[in-house]
């Protein structure tokens, strides 16, 4: 299902990246109207639609047989920044999903990333988008300006914040899977923060660590340098080759107290009050490999 007006000044050729240098500019605005719009339109006519109630339920599948991955597809080919940041955007999607609130009438959407890892229509991004609450309907924009509804959950892990999406699509382009990178290995994040079309970060694996946080059960989670922000959740963490080491999945903010001078009344003596301070964000991911492990054989 192509979106008939969206990205049309983009949409010259299947090479042609929003964003990706100065004669394709991104509108940010444009395209995530279009997003909301394709997803409150879904939502509104509701024919074949993936309901709320078996989205939450498919959220519950632990493993699917519907698509076999293998870390042995990774790509050894080294590209440079330009090259890693095209591959990143063209697997890439912008995943909306459209609820209504209490306080209107109207559709309103929640944004979040993800990327395609076939070529026939697999998604992958975190639980905590696929488990979303409130949405009633789903579905993802292409780079390319084509908009298709989620069908199907084919498998999700809450401890591990990882979920597989499934839309009627074929030829997408397509990120493998690589879980073997080790701490300090260079590596790019490409997604959609704050309402921001296609952006990359660079940084590096910091470590491996068990998240002992409430539902994550000591799942393993690999921590990086790159930025991100909202709506960035399910967007690719890509090494030097184009592979997806990693996907998006939160941050968690470090602070200190630091003394300030703060006057209590009118010509008192200033008093040192503790206010917050920031020292560093922790960005957590999910694994590749909690993707894989989706669709192994049991």
């Amino acid at each position: 299902m192509l979106l008939p007006t969206l990205l049309a000044a983009f949409i010259a050729g299947a090479s042609l990246i929003p964003g990706a240098d100065v004669d394709s500019a991104v509108d940010d605005r444009q395209i995530f109207q279009k997003l909301e719009a394709a997803t409150s339109a879904l939502a509104e006519k509701g024919d074949g639609l993936l309901t709320r109630e078996a989205r939450l339920e498919q959220c519950k599948r632990t493993h699917t047989d519907a698509v076999r991955l293998s870390s042995k597809q990774s790509s050894g080919t080294p590209l440079d920044g330009a090259d890693i940041y095209r591959r990143g955007a063209q697997a890439s999607v912008l995943i909306g999903s459209a609820y209504k609130c209490d306080k209107c009438t109207k559709w309103h959407n929640t944004l979040a990333s993800g990327f395609a890892i076939t070529a026939d229509g697999v998604i992958a991004t975190n639980h905590h988008v696929a488990a979303g609450a409130t949405g009633e309907a789903m579905g993802v924009l292409t780079s390319d300006g084509q908009f298709f509804p989620v069908v199907e959950v084919l498998a999700a892990n809450k401890s591990h914040d990882v979920a597989l999406l499934r839309i009627d699509a074929k030829g997408l382009a397509f990120l493998p899977l690589r879980d073997d990178a080790p701490a300090g290995t260079p590596i790019r994040c490409y997604s959609h923060p704050a309402n921001t079309f296609g952006c990359i970060s660079e940084g590096i694996i910091t470590r491996y660590f068990k998240m002992n946080e409430t539902e994550r059960n000591g799942a393993v989670f690999m921590q990086i340098t790159a930025d991100y922000a909202r709506g960035s959740s399910g967007g690719p963490i890509l090494d030097a080759h184009g592979n997806a080491v990693g996907m998006v999945a939160s941050t968690s903010p470090v602070f200190t107290s630091t003394p300030v001078p703060h006057a209590v009344a009118k010509d008192a003596k200033p008093v040192a009050q503790a206010t917050p301070s920031q020292q560093m964000v922790r960005h957590n991911c999910a694994t590749a490999r909690a993707l894989l492990d989706l669709t192994r054989p049991r």
